[in-house]
């Protein structure tokens, strides 16, 4: 399946301010990478004489096309851009969608990392939402990535964390246990992920954020109890304590309704072998397309993205 296919894509895109929506026609190519079980799509956004390949990678609330503006961004400033749809997301093939378990999207992500790292560019993360912590845990497993730029590190483990993106904060004490202690109960059943995490707050504008919500492989979708479970008991292989791959930029939304920077400092602030840099965006919502936060995270990755790869010359165009 092909996102030409499906229409909320646009409705989302409609939705963004007007100084970021991409014209027609959109340089982003369709591509599919089989990655175990999984038909991965993928949006490539193609640069020309690219200095680095930048991955992607989204959280619960998106997919792929929903980081259009990054893909752009990326090749605009000279950097091939990848845009997995996520297992349960997008228009990625998924055999069983009741089966689907948090370790197949770290799988997916190291696979599409390592396949880019063939192509012989600088690996970059770019970590959108809770894709934050997953592009950590892909980079910590690959050991690939020359730089890792998120927007949000949301560790599940941490309570203040757990209460932060629940639509029900004060239901926690029930769902929590529910989620994780009666797994053959749980597993199977379909969630909608509106009812457990404050999707309206995925963005500060009504309207993008209701366009979101509305779209079923995005802010719509329903997830497989299973999935919820090992979401919320997910450990990170490697601790931030003992990440030694890269540098970390964490570019966080100074306005973000969903997650805010006191929740991604527990983790971000617990990196302690890497250079790490804090960036606030100011004016910026959890998915940060305000002026003028969109335009200091062009700038910060451009700058971060150059002094992580400096040494490295662009490959040509085949």
């Amino acid at each position: 399946m092909s996102f030409a296919s499906v229409p909320h894509w646009r409705r989302i895109h409609d939705a963004l301010p007007q100084r970021l929506r991409i014209p027609e026609p959109w340089p982003v190519h369709e591509e599919w990478r089989q990655v175990g079980q999984f038909d991965v799509h993928i949006d490539r956004w193609p640069a020309k004489n690219p200095r680095a390949s930048v991955i992607l990678v989204h959280g619960a609330g998106g997919n792929g096309r929903l980081l259009a503006i990054y893909g752009e961004m990326c090749r605009s400033l000279g950097y091939d851009a990848v845009a997995p749809d996520l297992p349960g997301y997008g228009v990625t093939g998924v055999p069983s969608k009741s089966a689907l378990c948090y370790e197949d999207w770290r799988t997916v992500v190291a696979a599409v990392m390592e396949a880019e790292a063939r192509r012989g560019l600088p690996i970059i993360a770019l970590g959108l939402s809770a894709g934050g912590l997953l592009a950590y845990e892909a980079a910590a497993r690959t050991r690939l990535p020359k730089g890792l730029v998120v927007t949000c590190f949301f560790d599940p483990r941490e309570p203040q964390a757990r209460r932060g993106v629940a639509r029900f904060p004060s239901l926690n004490w029930f769902v929590e246990p529910l989620l994780t202690g009666a797994p053959t109960l749980i597993d199977r059943l379909s969630i909608p992920m509106a009812l457990v995490i404050k999707m309206k707050a995925i963005a500060n504008d009504a309207a993008l954020s209701n366009a979101i919500g509305a779209d079923p492989r995005a802010g719509g979708n329903w997830m497989p109890g299973r999935f919820l479970r090992t979401l919320l008991t997910a450990e990170p292989e490697v601790p931030p304590e003992s990440f030694d791959v890269c540098p970390v930029m964490l570019a966080h939304p100074a306005d973000d309704h969903w997650t805010d920077v006191s929740i991604s400092r527990l983790f971000f602030d617990r990196l302690s072998c890497v250079r790490t840099e804090l960036v606030m965006l100011e004016n910026g919502g959890h998915f940060p397309v305000e002026y003028p936060a969109h335009e200091q995270l062009v700038t910060a990755f451009g700058r971060f993205v150059e002094a992580t790869t400096a040494t490295r010359q662009p490959v040509k165009d085949s």
